[in-house]
């Protein structure tokens, strides 16, 4: 009678054991999703099961206004130093009536780095998304990159999806997988605004990329990437959370998230020079870590 009772109380510990640990595994697993819009699909968790002995695709970045080749040379030496894989094999310069000159070729790196450099680098963005149809036409046709990853800073966002929206034949075109925007103000309008003088539905209304944001791929896997100095308001002292987070009201939902980068780094011309946002990157477009 004795065991039988023993028993009896030692199942009862077990199933509360069981029962507590599917509960608070479950309510931290939720605090863990809430950190982005949406959840993870099932297609981003399938990319991460990928052999990393293999040659990833190529990845495209492109400047802010103002930008030059120094806006992401750092960052390219760190990402070569820290991580395995990824080097930059090709220059691609654009000059301002819109003539590509390509230096470098990509052969056996791993990850494969494309740097976009505008000649004339405060131009409008429809400008600069009309340079870019010629260097991605170029890129598909000349040599051969049937697929790609973009990352942009600050303006080079805007005039990216600008792009992704004006071009009529996608197949002409290397096809974009993930998309880092890197403080990328897509809510202003004619430049720099004061957030507080226009309701969300006044920018949806008065922004181009908003309106045709049904032009943008519904596939692409989207990572806008925010800083904060002091507060929302600030944010990176440029361009404000609500800025670089306005991409929300275009980009498919299902395939987007937003990571924000805190502290005195996180300042606007700062943000490509920080590790942090290195390891954000690294993660996202290659699922790889700092050795």
């Amino acid at each position: 009678m004795k065991t039988k009772r023993m028993l009896i109380l030692f199942g009862a510990v077990v199933l509360i054991a069981i029962s507590s640990y599917l509960f608070f595994g479950r309510v931290h697993g939720d605090k863990v999703s809430k950190t982005r819009i949406e959840p993870i699909t099932s297609a981003e968790h399938e990319s991460k099961i990928e052999d990393h002995s293999k040659q990833h695709i190529p990845t495209v970045f492109i400047h802010g206004w103002k930008g030059s080749e120094r806006s992401f040379r750092t960052m390219f030496q760190r990402l070569s130093s820290n991580y395995d894989g990824p080097q930059r094999g090709m220059v691609v310069k654009v000059a301002p009536n819109g003539a590509i000159t390509i230096s470098g070729k990509l052969t056996n790196e791993k990850i494969p780095l494309i740097q976009v450099l505008f000649m004339d680098n405060h131009e409008s963005m429809e400008k600069q998304a009309s340079w870019l149809i010629n260097v991605f036409r170029t890129l598909k046709k000349e040599e051969g990159i049937k697929r790609v990853n973009v990352v942009s800073h600050s303006m080079g966002g805007k005039a990216f999806t600008c792009y992704l929206e004006q071009i009529d034949h996608p197949d002409k075109y290397p096809k974009v997988e993930k998309y880092v925007a890197i403080a990328a103000p897509f809510d202003w309008i004619n430049g720099p605004q004061n957030e507080a003088d226009y309701t969300i539905d006044e920018l949806k209304q008065r922004s181009s990329l908003y309106q045709n944001r049904k032009r943008l791929p519904k596939d692409l896997v989207v990572l806008a990437i925010a800083g904060e100095i002091h507060n929302p308001q600030e944010g990176d002292g440029v361009v404000p959370l609500q800025s670089a987070f306005f991409g929300r009201y275009f980009f498919n939902r299902a395939h987007y998230s937003e990571k924000i980068v805190y502290g005195p780094s996180a300042q606007h011309s700062q943000l490509h020079e920080n590790p942090q946002v290195d390891r954000l990157i690294a993660g996202f477009l290659w699922h790889i870590s700092p050795k």
